[in-house]
């Protein structure tokens, strides 16, 4: 019995994360117990235990009398992250292309050939972002900057990047569900590839940018 008590609760846990990654509970929705509960088929001291681990990620927020919520999406944040991020990220592929050697190269081609093969979309949900998609996502973007030859600069792009995940796995089932992120991508790795750091870096600012003000345009609606 304790066994299937984990699944059940494990169960919960992964379907409610999962609604909110996929953007079907949208950012600031209200959680309600009854009606989650209802929903989930699963009890109140679960959905609770549920809840806890999602706001230990960050993903939940709750209050005192108010419940929980799903963390709301915060414009200021979100236009600031963009901002720096273009300036960090864009920095860190410029030395890159300018700096990187033969190994950095090669770097560059693996992690776009596994992005490329990887399924971006959980089978069977359209909305949700695979989880081995984005790991291979997270390391093609690493791979184009760490060839820079600063650590420190790779430390700041990196956790910049940490920081906008949650936005970027909303932009697409929330902001611009037919994009091309795949082209986008194919993009970068020219530019890294033929050594144009003007282009890589326009096409790494016009990426990073496209993701937050879609994101904003579809929660302005």
């Amino acid at each position: 019995m304790a066994g299937r008590g984990k699944t059940i609760n494990g169960a919960a846990y992964d379907r409610l994360r999962a609604d909110i990654l996929s953007g079907r509970l949208r950012p600031g929705e209200r959680l309600k117990f009854a009606g989650l509960s209802q929903q989930y088929e699963v009890s109140m001291s679960v959905l609770r235990e549920a809840l806890a681990k999602l706001s230990a990620e960050k993903l939940v927020v709750g209050a005192p009398q108010q419940g929980f919520r799903v963390v709301p999406l915060s414009t200021e944040d979100l236009e600031d992250l963009t901002a720096v991020r273009c300036d960090v990220e864009g920095l860190a592929f410029r030395y890159s292309i300018e700096r990187g050697d033969l190994v950095w190269e090669s770097r560059v081609i693996a992690a776009h050939h596994t992005l490329e093969r990887t399924p971006m979309m959980v089978e069977g949900d359209p909305q949700l972002f695979s989880e081995a998609w984005a790991a291979a996502h997270s390391d093609f973007h690493l791979a184009l900057f760490e060839g820079c030859g600063s650590p420190r600069l790779i430390g700041l792009a990196s956790s910049l990047r940490d920081s906008a995940e949650l936005y970027r796995r909303w932009s697409r089932p929330l902001g611009d569900p037919g994009r091309d992120i795949a082209a986008e991508h194919r993009a970068l790795r020219d530019a890294a590839l033929d050594r144009d750091a003007d282009a890589g870096v326009r096409l790494l600012n016009a990426h990073i940018s496209r993701t937050t003000y879609k994101l904003l345009d579809a929660v302005a609606r």
